[in-house]
C-alpha cells in the first residue's frame, strides 16, 4: 500500500510548514456573491473540485433546481437548512448559488453533471438569484431593509417599485410579492443564510415578521407561482425549534404558469 502522502496531496500550507488560517474553512456567502474570500469559494469550479456530494447535498439541491425547472412533484416552495454549526448549511447554499448564476458553464464538472443526471435535469435552470446573509447586511443605496434589497438584486429598480413604498415599514403583501416574481422573470431563487442573527438584533417591523414572510409567499405558491423556491439556513437550537421562527423559511416562489 503506498504511502498517505503518496496518495492524497495535502494542502499548499501542509505542504509548505506554513500556519492554518481557520477562517478559510468558514464560507461567507456574501464574499462569494461580491467577488471576494479565498478562490476555492469564489471560483465554481475550484468550488465544486473541492466539494464532495453526500446524499443530503445531492438530494437537497436536486429538489431545489427540480423546483426551479417547474417540477412540483416531490418539491417545495421553501425549504430550511438546520444543522450544527459546520453541518454544511452555506456550503449548500453556496452550491445553489454557483449552479444558479454560472450553470451552463459547469455542465462538464464530474460531481454537478452527475446531479443533473440524477435530478432527471439535461441543465441547470434560470432564475434571478437574491442573496441575503444577516450577520453581514446592511442597509444601503436606499434600500432600508432586506425585502428591498433581495428586490433590488431580482428586478433592479423595477422590482423594488414593484414592492410598493409600503415595503419601507412593513413585509409587503401577497399581491406586491407577485409583481416582483413576474418583474424578476417568473424564475427566482432567494437564498438566506443567518436570518436569526439579524432578527435578534433588527429594530424593523418589515424585518421582524417572520410569519409574513412565510404565510404571504405562500400565498403566492397557491396562485400557481411554481418556478421558484426560497431556501433559508438556520443553526440548530431551541430558539430554531420554534415554530414561529421555523414558519420564517420565507421567501420565493413564482412564474405564473
Amino acid at each position: 500500500m503506498e504511502p498517505w502522502y503518496k496518495v492524497a496531496l495535502p494542502r499548499v500550507e501542509v505542504r509548505e510548514g506554513r500556519s492554518f488560517n481557520p477562517n478559510e474553512f468558514a464560507i461567507a456567502l456574501e464574499q462569494v456573491v461580491a467577488g471576494r474570500g479565498p478562490e476555492d469559494y469564489r471560483d465554481p469550479h475550484k468550488f465544486f473540485a473541492r466539494t464532495y456530494f453526500t446524499r443530503a447535498l445531492s438530494e437537497h439541491v436536486g429538489m431545489v433546481l427540480r423546483r426551479l425547472a417547474g417540477h412540483t412533484a416531490n418539491t417545495a416552495p421553501d425549504l430550511t437548512l438546520i444543522t450544527q454549526f459546520g453541518g454544511g448549511k452555506t456550503h449548500t447554499l453556496t452550491a445553489l448559488y454557483h449552479l444558479v448564476r454560472h450553470g451552463a458553464a459547469l455542465g462538464d464538472v464530474e460531481g454537478v453533471s452527475r446531479l443533473l443526471h440524477d435530478a432527471g435535469l439535461s441543465e441547470v435552470p434560470r432564475a434571478a438569484v437574491g442573496v441575503f446573509v444577516g450577520n453581514a447586511w446592511d442597509p444601503h443605496d436606499g434600500l432600508d431593509n432586506p425585502w428591498l434589497d433581495l428586490a433590488s438584486q431580482l428586478a433592479g429598480a423595477e422590482g423594488v417599485k414593484a414592492l410598493g413604498p409600503t415595503a419601507r415599514t412593513v413585509a409587503p403583501d401577497t399581491d406586491n410579492l407577485a409583481r416582483l416574481f413576474e418583474t424578476a422573470g417568473g424564475q427566482v431563487l432567494i437564498l438566506c443564510d443567518e436570518v436569526l442573527n439579524f432578527m435578534s438584533t433588527s429594530s424593523s417591523s418589515a424585518c421582524r415578521e417572520p410569519h409574513a414572510w412565510a404565510c404571504r409567499c405562500s400565498a403566492v405558491e397557491r396562485r400557481g407561482l411554481n418556478h421558484g423556491l426560497g431556501v433559508v439556513a438556520n443553526p440548530a437550537s431551541d430558539e430554531a425549534s420554534d415554530p414561529e421562527v421555523l414558519v420564517l423559511r420565507s421567501v420565493s416562489r413564482l412564474h405564473s404558469a
